[in-house]
């Protein structure tokens, strides 16, 4: 086979790949266009959840998501929606917060535990106990040193 052969079937295969290509964005705008997925965009805009949007917008869930498998475009539309939502919620629980009462924290408290759960979350503790006689002491020895490393952390998380 000579170059040029070789030219002519990688241009063929490039002209079927862009034609591919732009089947599958002609496919990503359909679905964009869909009445249901511009409803679930805007509710999802107003902090509605993926589930309560999909349900509003009579949008199956498992539409949504196989399309956003399949086209990123649908999922960048989705993701950006949802995090205006969010933006959406957060400056309404400030606002409320901010024009209540001074003795009244606890909206704000809760947003942040959820936003920051590291930070100002509940802290859970485990307690783990056993024997040295029971034949364990390697177990015994992994939980005494994450116990020590765990409390060697400063408030981001680094080992002091």
């Amino acid at each position: 086979m000579s170059k040029t052969d070789d030219l002519k079937g990688l241009a063929a295969r490039e002209a079927g790949d862009v034609e591919a290509l732009n089947k599958a964005n002609r496919t990503a705008i359909a679905r964009a266009r869909d009445p249901r997925f511009i409803e679930l965009l805007e509710r999802l805009r107003d902090g509605q959840s993926i589930r309560g949007a999909c349900g509003s917008s009579r949008l199956p869930r498992r539409t949504l998501y196989d399309w956003m498998d399949t086209y990123p475009e649908i999922k960048e539309m989705v993701e950006e929606a949802t995090d205006e939502g969010l933006g959406t919620i957060e400056v309404a629980m400030m606002q409320a917060t901010s024009q209540s009462d001074d003795k009244d924290w606890r909206a704000l408290s809760w947003m942040m535990a959820r936003r920051f759960p590291q930070e100002y979350g509940d802290k859970k503790e485990v307690e783990i106990t056993a024997k040295k006689a029971d034949g364990i002491p390697e177990v015994i020895a992994m939980i005494e040193q994450t116990n020590v490393m765990m409390e060697d952390k400063d408030d981001n998380g680094d080992h002091s």
